[in-house]
């Protein structure tokens, strides 16, 4: 162990070929395109989840994608923050939000599950809402009875052009974040839709 400080960065979806690229998996592509940006592999499979770490200008960066399905992602984010002593101030969760336009993000530090069962699961497990959450718009479908269908569903061609352009900024939020503080960061991603 030495002396970095940890940032947990989650990004929450489901496991399996068959939730790829879906609206619910946006977590797990967020996060994999901050892998391929920062060269940290997520290729170890620990804690419930498959994990990669990499120390970045006296950082440590744990990243994490939870395999235990969506509604139990608080069960591997437990176990990991139990391990390694993370403080939730020291948590970054990348996940879907139905009440925000496609590719609207919304960087903020605590607060409600906002009826998201994944934050819901993090919250009860860690007994924190104290962790900081970037909430990337997936829109919503035309009726309330379709949500579930419509979250498993992939997004059309246009509205996967945005998320791409949203996960190619996925290094410079996270960065901000880390590096600069939680206001700029909201200051500068909030509400931006490519």
């Amino acid at each position: 162990m030495t002396n970095h400080k940890i940032n947990l960065i989650v990004g929450l979806g489901n496991p399996g070929n068959k939730y790829e690229g879906t609206r619910h998996n946006i977590g797990f592509s967020f996060i994999d395109f901050f892998s391929k940006q920062t060269e940290c592999t997520i290729t170890e499979s620990k804690f419930q989840s498959l994990i990669g770490s990499k120390n970045i200008s006296e950082q440590k960066f744990i990243l994490m994608k939870p395999q235990t399905y969506m509604n139990d992602s608080g069960e591997a984010v437990k176990e990991i923050k139990n391990f390694y002593k993370i403080n939730p101030s020291q948590i970054i969760v990348i996940y879907d939000d139905l009440d925000l336009d496609v590719g609207q993000i919304k960087i903020k530090n605590t607060g409600s599950s906002g009826g998201h069962n994944g934050i819901n699961s993090i919250i009860n497990n860690i007994g924190s809402n104290e962790f900081t959450r970037i909430r990337i718009g997936i829109g919503k479908p035309k009726e309330k009875s379709m949500t579930n269908k419509y979250v498993l569903s992939k997004f059309s061609k246009d509205d996967q052009k945005i998320i791409n352009d949203i996960n190619d900024l996925a290094k410079e939020i996270i960065y901000s974040i880390v590096f600069k503080s939680i206001s700029f960061a909201m200051n500068t991603f909030n509400s931006k839709i490519q």
